[in-house]
């Protein structure tokens, strides 16, 4: 059916392109995503995975976005006339000679006008998965929230591409999605207003938080930018790092799910925050009175290459994945450990371990021959068994032992049947 909208017409090199907004109810009805075309099936097999919905994230993320949170927004999607019949553009100039002179300048270059559509596919090219869950949303109405009932009537800026070949539209496709890069995970961690994860993150280092302030080189301690840290940084830690940190000790005290933006989609309550600001606040403090060289660094972060150094007595302390390792036991030490044991006693003894990178302990575990980091989330598990069976492997049930004896010496390459776990620290 015949559609007339208010657009502004434009060109990139050889592709016009007309510019509007629709609301959601009318936009759902009149378009679909690229992959449900059929015709599509011959396209490259990098594109077709490009146009393939994830339909669990549409569901789970996505259209439970739109129906809870009332501040929600879209960018600009791209919608493809599949036809060989071209709109009618119609500019507003022709439409007012009787206006004042001023407002015929304005519109003399013919960009402002009425855009008619007559017939024709239209496809959605780029932006698929938003209009997937705008469409489970409106018309499916399989997500429940307060604001679900109000996406209808959103409206949504709408980039309008007229059909002019299959590979036009193809280049269109394949460059649209391959020159789009996705916000860096520290980016996401310090614009995210509904991450509680990241809220508690930021406040972490923020203020007057036990990681705020700045190193002598005027950057801030956390680094803000890499999911790792040089050995000469004069920075502590990650903000990736402490992100991973903030996660496990939320989880440790039952509100991981109150906190996950994937969980609830709107930003926590006050409430909620201040009480996960406590834990991690406290946690982090702990840590830091409880292992004076890291505390050391953070107030001399002149000295921090020399603390990483990997022939320095605490050297791996220095190292952001070490940090999620550290916090992950410290948890793990809790819920196994005596009921009397407080935290301040597990990162007292935990303090103790050879945090050596060249430490024999290490090897294979967390770090590899060449005295680099292990990056592998199975590292990182192991890594912190390790630590929780060295503070109170007493306390741990034989075969979870024996089973923690085994994948040290898988990871090593050695015999299980006579390799030994190092001895536990003493009581």
């Amino acid at each position: 059916m015949p559609t007339v909208h208010t657009a502004i017409r434009a060109n990139m090199g050889s592709t016009p392109y007309y510019v509007t907004t629709m609301k959601v109810g009318d936009l759902v009805q009149i378009a679909r995503p690229a992959s449900e075309q059929e015709e599509w099936a011959t396209t490259g097999l990098t594109e077709r995975l490009q146009r393939e919905l994830n339909n669990t994230r549409v569901r789970s993320e996505i259209a439970p976005y739109l129906a809870n949170s009332p501040d929600r927004f879209f960018g600009a999607l791209i919608l493809l006339l599949d036809a060989d019949e071209q709109p009618e553009f119609e500019p507003f100039s022709d439409l007012v000679k009787a206006l004042p002179k001023a407002y015929r300048v304005a519109m003399a270059k013919d960009s402002f006008g009425f855009l008619t559509i007559d017939s024709g596919d239209r496809i959605i090219l780029d932006g698929q998965h938003r209009f997937a869950a705008l469409r489970e949303v409106v018309i499916d109405r399989s997500v429940d929230g307060s604001f679900a009932a109000e996406v209808a009537d959103d409206e949504v800026t709408v980039i309008i591409v007229p059909h002019i070949s299959t590979q036009h539209t193809r280049k269109i496709f394949n460059k649209v999605n391959r020159y789009a890069k996705n916000t860096s995970r520290g980016d996401n961690i310090l614009t995210s207003e509904d991450d509680g994860f990241a809220i508690l993150t930021r406040r972490l280092a923020d203020d007057d938080g036990p990681l705020a302030g700045k190193n002598h080189k005027g950057e801030s301690i956390v680094n803000y930018r890499n999911n790792t840290i040089a050995e000469r940084s004069a920075q502590l830690t990650t903000l990736s790092a402490l992100y991973e940190t903030v996660r496990i000790i939320a989880d440790h005290y039952g509100m991981a799910d109150e906190l996950n933006e994937k969980k609830t989609h709107v930003r926590p309550p006050d409430e909620t925050l201040d009480q996960g600001y406590e834990h991690v606040q406290g946690w982090w403090t702990a840590v830091l009175d409880g292992m004076s060289q890291l505390k050391y660094g953070r107030d001399n972060t002149k000295v921090l290459p020399e603390l990483r150094a990997k022939d320095a007595a605490f050297g791996l302390l220095f190292k952001p994945a070490t940090h999620i390792v550290l916090f992950q036991a410290l948890s793990q030490i809790l819920k196994a450990g005596h009921p009397d044991l407080t935290l301040q006693e597990a990162v007292e003894r935990a303090y103790q371990i050879d945090w050596k990178i060249t430490s024999p302990l290490w090897r294979d575990v967390l770090i590899n021959s060449a005295h680099n980091i292990l990056t592998k989330r199975e590292n990182y598990n192991l890594a912190a068994d390790l630590v929780t069976y060295l503070v109170i492997g007493d306390k741990l049930d034989a075969n979870d032992v024996d089973m923690l004896r085994v994948r040290v010496a898988t990871a090593r390459g050695e015999d299980e049947s006579t390799f030994t776990l190092p001895d536990r620290l003493a009581n």
